[in-house]
């Protein structure tokens, strides 16, 4: 799979289409504002932190596609873990 382009999975999380066909219908990628928050701390951050009472996994889709797309690790904190999440 190629990497995908950061302007591609920024207009994915707002729901919309994108050039390289990156998403999946059968995944969730939309986020609300709340994880749109969440999203963009995890840009400046360099980790997603998950708060306690947990998080759509939506978040951790696009979050996770953001890091192929930037070309670093993938790294989750906190929280409830997804099946095939690492957590730190």
């Amino acid at each position: 799979m190629p990497r995908p382009d950061k302007d591609d999975v920024e207009r994915l999380s707002h729901g919309q289409p994108t050039r390289s066909q990156i998403g999946s219908r059968r995944i969730g990628h939309r986020l609300t504002q709340k994880e749109r928050l969440l999203f963009e701390a995890a840009k400046k951050q360099g980790f997603l932190k998950i708060p306690v009472t947990g998080i759509r996994p939506n978040v951790c889709n696009v979050y996770r596609l953001w890091c192929a797309a930037e070309g670093r690790d993938y790294i989750l904190k906190g929280g409830i873990c997804f099946a095939d999440d690492l957590h730190a």
